[in-house]
């Protein structure tokens, strides 16, 4: 009863905001927190959401909508956690890494009191999930770095090797005589190596790798870490042994720059590259050929991604005709509505089936198709330095120096009891 109450009040209150019962309804003030947003910005964010914003209140006049931006580091996570104890902010960038801390504190609105049916059915599963904490929804996704493979098609043509697809995957086993046959010596010398990837800490960019076999980081939900579990040392294992069985193929996986992974590539001499979406959008402008294609498949026999997670929380307050404003803004910018608005909005493939707009051409349709198949864990905001643990024994796993069993066991304890310290 009490759910349902809360539905049938937000329904009530969107009308209104909608302006399909009362003219006068009453104004209602919003502060939206936006990382990476600067007033009068010229920049692609601060276009977009400007842009956002002036359509959402064009559409809704009784709501007025302030924006305040804060920055993507340590510094603007801090400002947010001040806004939310000092009741300042309505509406709010939420790294996955802060979702449970925030959830958890009290900070946060669920939304599924204000997930209609239509809207539950329209988001991907696994957005959802990804957005959940002890069994409730707190934060409406947005878009998600869904990582792809790319391939150099010339290269690719000169060795006779044929490009997976979704339809048509490669296997790990499939992936290493491809690795092996596109490492080769041309007749004046060059070399050219089958495929690289940044390292750390632009480990997102590998990170579709720790789920090949079916294990995870953490568990569902993110207070036990399973990175140690057969099956999650299983496909780390398979990095391990990429980098020492087949060190030609890969000379400079784990150990460079996503800038410098990227500028092989587009020198011809890396015939794969593992990256995020912006790839796209730098090759393209660049004039540089590419195909994008899915990671291949493990034990499990599924096509798996991921990549860092966008999404927006709605500030718990007391109020219910400014909560009902401020989850119907958030429900706006994360829809597919907004981007169909706001030319540009989409700068990464969206968490809604009915978002299409991303799908442009065909290696942003291959990565928008890429989500469905995504896994994405809410990380945890664990201390710097378990963080920077971590994330060496990762590197030295991808480097070839470590086992993983050896590799992950002198972290796990660590990291376990962090997740307990951050447990209410």
């Amino acid at each position: 009863m009490k759910h349902l109450s809360r539905f049938f009040l937000f329904c009530l209150i969107s009308a209104l905001l909608l302006g399909a019962c009362a003219p006068a309804a009453p104004q209602v003030s919003l502060t939206f927190y936006k990382r990476g947003y600067t007033a009068g910005g010229q920049d692609s964010t601060s276009l977009s959401i400007a842009s956002a914003i002036k359509a959402f209140q064009s559409a809704h006049p009784e709501v007025d909508v302030t924006v305040v931006g804060v920055p993507y580091d340590e510094q603007g996570s801090a400002l947010l956690r001040q806004a939310l104890a000092e009741g300042k902010v309505n509406v709010l960038s939420v790294n996955s890494s802060e979702l449970p801390e925030f959830a958890r504190a009290g900070y946060l609105s669920p939304i599924d009191d204000f997930l209609t049916p239509q809207d539950k059915a329209d988001f991907y599963e696994n957005a959802l999930t990804a957005a959940t904490v002890d069994g409730k929804i707190y934060a409406w996704p947005l878009w998600v770095t869904a990582i792809a493979m790319y391939a150099n098609p010339a290269i690719f043509a000169e060795r006779g090797v044929s490009v997976p697809s979704l339809e048509s995957p490669w296997s790990w086993e499939q992936f290493l005589q491809a690795a092996d046959q596109l490492t080769f010596t041309r007749a004046d010398g060059s070399q050219v190596y089958a495929f690289t990837a940044s390292s750390l800490p632009d480990q997102i960019v590998y990170l579709p790798f720790f789920y090949l076999d079916g294990g995870r980081v953490l568990s569902p939900d993110s207070r036990r870490f399973t990175q140690n579990s057969p099956e999650a040392l299983s496909a780390l294992e398979k990095l391990w042994l990429l980098k020492r069985e087949h060190p030609t193929a890969v000379p400079n996986f784990g150990s460079i720059s996503q800038l410098d992974a990227r500028a092989e590539f587009e020198a011809g001499r890396a015939a794969m590259v593992m990256d995020t979406p912006s790839f796209i959008p730098d090759m393209q402008k660049k004039g540089v050929a590419f195909t994008a294609f899915p990671p291949p498949t493990g034990e499990t026999g599924k096509i798996v991604t991921s990549g860092g997670f966008g999404m927006y929380g709605v500030a718990a307050q007391a109020n219910p005709q400014v909560l009902a404003a401020a989850h119907l803004l958030a429900n706006y910018l994360t829809s597919s509505q907004v981007a169909q608005d706001v030319v540009g909005y989409q700068l990464a493939p969206g968490l809604r089936r009915s978002n299409t707009v991303y799908a442009s051409d065909a290696p942003r349709e291959l990565v928008s198709r890429l989500v469905a198949y995504g896994i994405y864990e809410p990380p945890v905001n664990i201390s710097a330095d378990v963080r920077a643990r971590y994330e060496l024994a990762l590197n030295a796993i991808a480097l070839g120096q470590i086992s993983p069993q050896e590799a992950i066991q002198s972290v796990a304890a660590a990291y376990q009891n962090e997740l307990d310290a951050l447990a209410p």
